[in-house]
């Protein structure tokens, strides 16, 4: 009886996306890292916090319930907003609205100070492709690895899930499925980045969970 209360009161503190583990295909989310939903509003940041995350490239904002990047051409590299984790096998979900810009991604990076790139997953408006990737600023090696084309709308709301197991890596934005293997993949992940080339993409409910192939979280 004391267990099923202390659930329920600990499901009444969480976002409403958080509460049921999303489904999957290759492996369980078994621990919820954090589930964002970005409905508080904020500020326009530039470094530093953002609704427990990290700004730390471009313009990030929280307003009209979803959190909002934007590239500054000043800083000619793509907008990035970061949450620092310690895992191997994830699940990401989000939702997530194209608007202007020219593509979002969701990136991980591994544990090598200063974290290295390590995979991304890319939307633009006519594609939807996975990178490896190595290294960290001047030494970053991407190769694409799997790509999809395929029309997204830029003004509407698309549902994303991301599933990293092992060396498997899949990716699902509304019906479509794109999945790629590599031994990078593996390697443990230390931050998840939210990306944005351009101007005017929005993402909201973004949660990271820590996965596995045991018994699904409930």
């Amino acid at each position: 009886m004391k267990s099923a209360l202390f659930l329920l009161l600990a499901l009444a503190v969480l976002p409403v996306h958080a509460q049921t583990p999303p489904e999957t295909k290759i492996s369980g989310p078994l621990e919820l890292i954090v589930a964002t939903p970005f409905d508080e509003d904020t500020p326009a940041t530039r470094k530093g916090n953002i609704s427990g995350w990290q700004a730390s490239i471009g313009e990030w904002t929280v307003n009209d319930g979803a959190l909002h990047g934007d590239e500054l051409p000043e800083d000619k590299h793509p907008s990035s907003c970061t949450y620092r984790i310690d895992a191997s096998d994830l699940v990401i979900t989000a939702r997530f609205r194209l608007g202007g810009a020219g593509h979002v991604a969701f990136g991980c990076r591994d544990t090598i100070a200063p974290h290295h790139h390590l995979a991304r997953t890319f939307i633009s408006p006519d594609a939807i492709w996975i990178q490896h990737m190595s290294g960290i600023s001047k030494t970053t090696k991407a190769v694409k690895i799997a790509e999809m084309k395929t029309p997204i709308d830029p003004e509407a709301w698309h549902d994303l899930t991301i599933e990293i197991s092992g060396d498997h890596y899949r990716a699902k934005i509304d019906g479509h499925v794109i999945e790629a293997r590599h031994e990078r993949f593996a390697d443990a992940k230390g931050l998840v980045a939210l990306i944005v080339k351009g101007q005017g993409a929005q993402f909201k409910e973004v949660t990271i969970w820590k996965a596995g192939k045991g018994k699904v979280a409930r």
